[in-house]
């Protein structure tokens, strides 16, 4: 969830609500980094905070314009502001023309399009001081539940009042807030956006005292995160020093309930007779919580299949949980992971299952990320079954094929046998056939079977048969000794069983052979005259040959133009992002054979990304993203280390929003190619990457099955 927390996070840092960035010079030397025009529907307190994130930013000006009244703040160090947006609010920041929107970090409390059902605003003043004990209070608290058990939820957007926006009318106004929440329960919690000069306090109220708690520590990646305390309630209080003004602040609060890890509650070491939770998507992540008081830790199982090669990453913010994985095999063994999360699984021939056990001595969030790489055979998981069912076996073990679709799969060294079902819905029956490449060493068969014994009734060896209404099989043989051996085929519906008496028919062919003599010639005429006018043209067609030719060369020299500018101390950004643009307008194809094969390349149905090392010695790599047939909206990718030392991104060109490890690509529009100069620091020995949108208003992610050795 920390991930969920930090993703909402730097969307409102960087978005603010579809704030515009721009970059607009005037006559007098500056430069517009920000303007937006947004309007409210109710009044909201709003904080805003700029920071120069170098020695000083000349010029640095923030004017707020609202219905009643004009706000401007100038330093070249810090800005902050805090003001009640009603209306229509114009948000303007201009600095010197030295200064960009690389050189700020911008944060504000609250953004136009807030979905207000998921937080809770000040309305009446809310108490000054923590209620004494045995007072009654009258006061809404904050249910900050996050409501999503392991084995049932796959929304990644919160639910519950998680958002507080409140305000301090002067130094003398104090907000007291209570938060809903049992002894055990995990809090989790950004630092607040507010005004350096507000303080919060975390106080615990009982019937009988109430207690001002030892500071939380932050972690890390900056958030609070700790256990509810025990024997009473938890209270924040925020307050300011008594000679400040109006101040506006916002915090994001999600608490974590053992009772809902799962829809049967707290997750424990052992997972009992419970079935195994379904496979994640690849844009699902399987999170958990384990602290110092869960010296059991947790335990997931997670479902499998036979010979599945699986892309296994494990980790937590902190390092400090424990991983250990083992193989379900059908007759309950385990087998446990050498290694424990390791980056590649294969699973056995009878495994069922994957079971995945976290322990930790400190607090800490686990987070499990499956990808089946290469895909199952005909797109199911893992290998289909070497045999043919019986009355007893579960069904839906072996893959169902579709009609006149191309079906992909595999078989390794130690298999020879693939078994598919298919299901015919016609009530007459269908005829069918195979379209497979006849160069591969793999054979066919089609078996028709009885519905109630499940026994062979007709078989062909690919070729048309006639298959009743029903499900039935298809038989894939490999032939001779070859190791990992991959086919494809279709199996092709050629339309419904029609009985036909033949004596209805009169063969009287003969009587059209003129005609078809004449025809022939009659349209092979125009052939012949257009060949005749173009032959020329067809004669000289070397000129298409030279026209590639000619793009390969351009090509060439601008890799060579870029790779010469990158290992130039003093760059010319201009010049890298003219030739960066280049490439994402050339053919996807000629920039990859002229770049030579790159060190990652992940190609699916709606991205390809690739990357490319550039210069030898340097960290610096070009990223390729080429987008398919659909949007990537609020795209962003991140760069991670999967082992040993952490990794953040120094510089981006062309210009993007990043923070971190993470890079802000806004909108990836179809069909299009985009192309990124990465500079890394750290040292990190291997590098992964992971591409995250929404592509048709759905959550995606793209997340290789390897990482680059950066050693």
């Amino acid at each position: 969830m920390s991930r969920t927390a930090n993703a909402i996070f730097v969307l409102f840092i960087f978005l603010i609500g579809g704030v515009s960035h721009a970059t607009a010079q005037d006559s007098e030397n500056t430069v517009t980094l920000i303007e937006n025009s947004s309007d409210f529907d109710q009044p909201i307190p709003i904080f805003i905070k700029i920071l120069c994130l170098k020695s000083s930013c000349p010029g640095l000006e923030l004017k707020v314009t609202t219905l009643d009244e004009n706000y401007t703040v100038s330093d070249p160090n810090r800005i902050e502001i805090s003001f009640v947006a009603s209306g229509q609010v114009d948000i303007l920041v201009i600095a010197n023309s030295e200064n960009s929107m690389e050189d700020l970090l911008f944060e504000m409390s609250q953004w136009v399009n807030a979905n207000f059902s998921s937080m809770i605003i000040e309305g009446d003043d809310w108490l000054d001081n923590i209620p004494s004990p045995g007072i009654t209070v009258d006061q809404e608290p904050v249910d900050s539940t996050w409501d999503c058990p392991i084995d049932t939820c796959h929304n990644i957007h919160p639910t519950g009042v998680h958002w507080v926006i409140g305000s301090l009318i002067d130094g003398s106004d104090k907000d007291s807030i209570e938060i809903l929440g049992d002894a055990g329960d995990i809090i989790e919690m950004p630092v607040p956006v507010m005004p350096e000069s507000v303080e919060i306090e975390f106080w615990l109220r009982n019937d009988s005292t109430k207690t001002l708690l030892e500071a939380f520590e932050l972690d890390e990646d900056g958030q609070f995160r700790f256990e509810y305390p025990e024997d009473g309630h938890l209270w924040l209080r925020i307050k300011q020093l008594p000679e400040n003004g109006f101040a506006a602040y916002g915090f994001y609060i999600l608490r974590h309930s053992p009772d809902l890890e799962s829809s049967w509650g707290e997750l424990t070491a052992d997972w009992g007779e419970r079935e195994p939770i379904l496979f994640p998507s690849e844009a699902q992540t399987l999170r958990g919580w384990v602290s110092f008081s869960d010296t059991e830790g947790d335990t997931i199982r997670v479902e499998s299949a036979s010979r599945m090669g699986l892309s296994v990453n494990c980790w937590d913010w902190s390092e400090k949980v424990n991983f250990e994985v083992f193989l379900i095999s059908s007759d309950g063994n385990l087998s446990e992971i050498d290694g424990g999360c390791t980056n590649a699984i294969t699973t056995n021939v009878d495994t069922v299952a994957l079971e995945f056990r976290m322990t930790s001595e400190t607090l800490a969030e686990w987070n499990i990320a499956l990808t089946e790489y290469p895909k199952g055979d005909a797109g199911a998981m893992g290998d289909a079954p070497d045999r043919l069912w019986v009355i007893s076996d579960d069904f839906s073990n072996w893959p169902n094929v579709s009609f006149n679709k191309t079906i992909e799969a595999r078989m390794s060294g130690d298999e020879f046998v693939d078994v598919f079902a298919f299901e015919v819905i016609s009530a007459n029956g269908s005829k069918l056939h195979i379209d497979a490449d006849l160069t591969q060493p793999v054979t066919y068969q089609i078996f028709v079977l009885n519905q109630e014994t499940w026994s062979i009734e007709n078989a062909s060896d690919g070729g048309l048969i006639d298959a009743p209404y029903g499900i039935h099989a298809i038989r894939v043989e490999k032939i001779g000794d070859a190791s990992l051996t991959y086919y494809d085929f279709k199996l092709i519906d050629d339309g419904e069983i029609v009985e036909i008496d033949p004596g209805l028919f009169t063969d009287q062919s003969n009587l059209f052979t003129d005609y078809y003599i004449f025809a022939g010639i009659f349209l092979l005429a125009p052939a012949v005259l257009v060949i005749f006018w173009n032959r020329n043209r067809w004669r000289d067609g070397i000129n298409q040959i030279e026209i590639e030719q000619h793009e390969l060369r351009r090509l060439r020299r601008l890799r060579e133009r870029l790779t010469a500018l990158l290992a130039e101390e003093d760059t010319n950004e201009q010049v890298i992002d003219s030739a960066l643009h280049q490439l994402g307008d050339s053919p996807w194809q000629a920039v990859v054979e002229d770049w030579g094969g790159p060190l990652l390349r992940h190609n699916t149905e709606q991205v390809e990304i690739c990357a490319w090392r550039i210069n030898e010695g340097k960290h610096t790599m070009l990223i390729g993203i080429r987008i398919a047939e659909s949007p990537w909206e609020l795209a962003a990718m991140r760069v991670y280390a999967p082992e040993g030392a952490s990794v953040s991104i120094a510089e981006v060109s062309p210009k993007h929003l990043f923070n971190g490890d993470e890079i802000f690509l806004d909108t990836l529009s179809p069909l299009t190619s985009t192309f990124l100069r990465l500079s890394i620091s750290g040292e990190p020995s291997n590098i992964g990457f992971h591409l995250s949108g929404l592509v048709n208003d759905e959550p995606l992610a793209a997340v290789p099955n390897r990482a680059i050795d950066w050693s």
